[in-house]
Order: structure tokens, then sequence, then C-alpha cells
């Protein structure tokens, strides 16, 4: 026999040569197995306890020692249900590996699709208005704020000189049927937000407002939005004046925003109702 065939099964030249060696012999001595298969002494024991793990040979209790071949038909069915049983359990731990890769490649550390927007140093004339219903107007079913505490009235000029645009618009999602979950530190916009539902006369739309409507008083240092749980805005910071804000990163990534999402939660808990 082709001792190639049996290297295609895992055996090496000795082990090859041992096995077919002893398949011509009742039973053989390692010494005597040794000269035999042309396998140097000082490696046959080796070779013999590899072929014993294979389950290809077995040991007599004899005293010397004698070695016999298991039956091929028997030896190479056991042999291969091994293998197959081996190389399902390598598919396995290598399908987890390639998971645990594209999980890290993949993972919420890298959004897919960024967009980063610069302000201008001042805003004229209704350029707040148009940039908050540009970003407001696609907004299909549902968005959470969350304002930085450095947001508490007369920290800010820009925001404080901004707040009516917000207002509004927050205003006008509610009224196409869109709930608004604000978290405030108590800015200015809480006065403004309650002075346009207080102006409400329709009793029945004021409820339908409050119910849509849901804000709450905290102070933290995170500030961000998530909108229709897919996107995610965050602001661009000046670190030489940190209550200027430079622009805004919008991130188009579920993901991302789920990250974001489970924070929120966590902050409206700790939130004090206002409306």
């Amino acid at each position: 026999m082709n001792e190639k065939l049996l290297t295609k099964i895992g055996l090496n030249k000795y082990e090859s040569s041992v096995y077919l060696t002893l398949l011509k012999q009742e039973s053989m001595e390692a010494s005597k197995l040794s000269h035999a298969s042309k396998v140097p002494v000082g490696k046959i024991y080796e070779v013999l306890k590899a072929l014993k793990n294979y389950e290809l040979v077995e040991i007599q209790p004899s005293r010397p020692q004698r070695y016999r071949a298991v039956d091929p038909k028997r030896a190479f069915k056991l042999m291969y249900k091994r293998k197959e049983e081996e190389t399902l359990n390598e598919l396995k731990m290598l399908r987890e590996t390639f998971d645990e890769i594209e999980r890290e490649l993949c993972s919420d550390n890298f959004p897919q699709n960024i967009e980063t927007i610069f302000w201008p140093d001042k805003f004229r004339n209704n350029e707040v208005n148009e940039m908050v219903d540009s970003y407001f107007e696609k907004i299909e079913h549902e968005v959470c704020v969350v304002i930085h505490t450095k947001y508490k009235p007369g920290r800010s000029e820009l925001y404080d000189a901004s707040v009516p645009a917000f207002s509004k618009a927050f205003f006008s999602l509610v009224q196409r049927g869109i709930k608004v979950k604000i978290l405030d530190p108590g800015s200015q916009l809480l006065l403004s937000l309650k002075e346009l539902i207080d102006s409400i006369e329709d009793l029945s739309f004021k409820r339908y407002i409050k119910v849509l409507m849901e804000v709450r008083i905290l102070e933290t240092e995170y500030n961000f939005t998530i909108i229709d749980s897919k996107i995610t805005l965050i602001d661009i910071e000046d670190q030489f004046n940190m209550s200027r804000n430079l622009g805004m990163t919008r991130i188009y990534d579920e993901s991302y925003a789920k990250r974001f999402k489970t924070k929120f939660d966590e902050l409206w808990k700790k939130g004090e109702l206002f409306l």
C-alpha cells in the first residue's frame, strides 16, 4: 500500500510504516518492529504511542509487550468519526472567532456614516429657524433630547437666543403626532415650552400635547439628541470656550443610536417631571 494515502489522513511517515508492518504480522515486540519498519529505536515507542492514540494499535499484556494492528475496517471508521467531530468543533470555533471579529470591526464603536456641520460665528436673520426646521422636518416617530447643564440661563447667549426657535420646533413636532422627550437642566427652554402650552385654549388639544411631549428636569454633563432611534446628534464644543459650540456631528447608525438610547433611558429615570 502507498504510505502517502495514510499521510493524507494525518499519519506521518514513521507511523504509516509501523502500522503497515503490523498489518502483515500477528503481533510484534517493539525492538523487532523497529527493525522491520525501519523506524529508529529511539522513535519507535513515540510512534506506537501515537498509533495507540489513533486507536490503530493495541498493546497485548505480555512480557515483553507486543503490539498488533487494529482491524482497518473498524479502526478507520472510528478514526473518521473522531476526525469528523474534531472538524465540526474546529468549524464551530472558527465561526465564533469570525463572529467576534465581525462584532469588533462592526461594533457600535465604529459608526457607519458620520456628517459634521460647522456653525457660522453668528447666525443672521432666520438662519437659526431654518437650521432647526431642516433638522426636524424629517423626524417621523420620536425625538429624545438631553441638554447639558451648561445651557442653564445666562451661560450661553447663543443657546438662549435660539430657545424660541427650538421650542416652536418641538411644539410643531407634537402637532404632527411625533413623540418628544426632553431632559433639561432648567434652561430657558422650559419656560418657553410652558408659555406655548399655556397659550392653548382648547383643553382637549392641550391634553393631547401633554401626552406626546414629556419634559423632565435633570442636571447632566451629557448633551445629545436621538432621532427615530436611527440618528444621533452630538455638539462639537469650542475647547477654548466650552459654553460655545462650533457645530454638530450627525451620526447615521442605528446600533450607535441604540447605545445613546440606553443612556437616555438611564438618565430619564433620574429626571424630575416638569411637563
